[in-house]
Formats: structure tokens, C-alpha cells, sequence
């Protein structure tokens, strides 16, 4: 696997990770991406979980309720994969383009 297709792939398992708040979200770091996707994939990942009345996981993007940690956790890896991607990308870039600032 090309070294872009597996860093993609870590970024939906952190997002996952995040939402199914299997780790919280001040303890992620890594140094291997750059500081704005960092921020990206902690934003998306507050994002795609809500709980319902019952304490149970719901799915934000499908709507699809009743998920344990683990079990939402691998369902946003299983099916919303390309999403989640799409998703930090479109986060990263707003978070690069709110931090430029025009020097004249």
C-alpha cells in the first residue's frame, strides 16, 4: 500500500476512534500529520456521534441508532470511510484558510 493510501486509512480509524470517544479527544496527537488535519479529525470527530436517550451511539451521517462504543466505532470504518475522508479534507482546508493572513 502507496504511503498516502495508509495514512488515509489511519485518519478514518482515528476519526472512528474520536466519535466512538474510544479516546478523548484532548489525549490525540500525533506528530506525523500536519497541525490543521489534527485539528480536522478532531472536529469531524465530535461531529459523527450523538447518544439518544438511552445511551446508545447514533450514527450522524446514516442515522442509525443503537450502537455500542465499539460497535459505531466500526461501523463509521466500515461504511463511511471515503466519507470521513472527504469530511477532514473539506475541515482541514477551512481551518487552513481561516488561519491565513494577507501581509500587504
Amino acid at each position: 500500500m502507496p504511503r498516502s493510501g495508509l495514512f488515509r486509512n489511519r485518519i478514518e480509524i482515528y476519526v472512528a476512534r474520536l466519535a466512538a470517544e474510544l479516546v478523548p479527544a484532548s489525549e490525540f496527537d500525533t506528530p506525523v500529520l500536519p497541525r490543521n488535519i489534527v485539528h480536522a479529525i478532531r472536529n469531524v470527530g465530535r461531529l459523527l456521534s450523538k447518544k439518544d436517550g438511552n445511551g446508545k451511539y447514533v450514527c450522524t451521517l446514516c442515522g442509525k441508532k443503537g450502537f455500542t462504543k465499539r460497535g459505531l466505532y466500526l461501523h463509521l470504518v466500515r461504511m463511511h470511510g471515503d466519507e470521513i475522508r472527504d469530511l477532514v479534507s473539506k475541515e482541514g482546508e477551512r481551518i487552513l484558510s481561516k488561519k491565513k493572513v494577507c501581509i500587504e
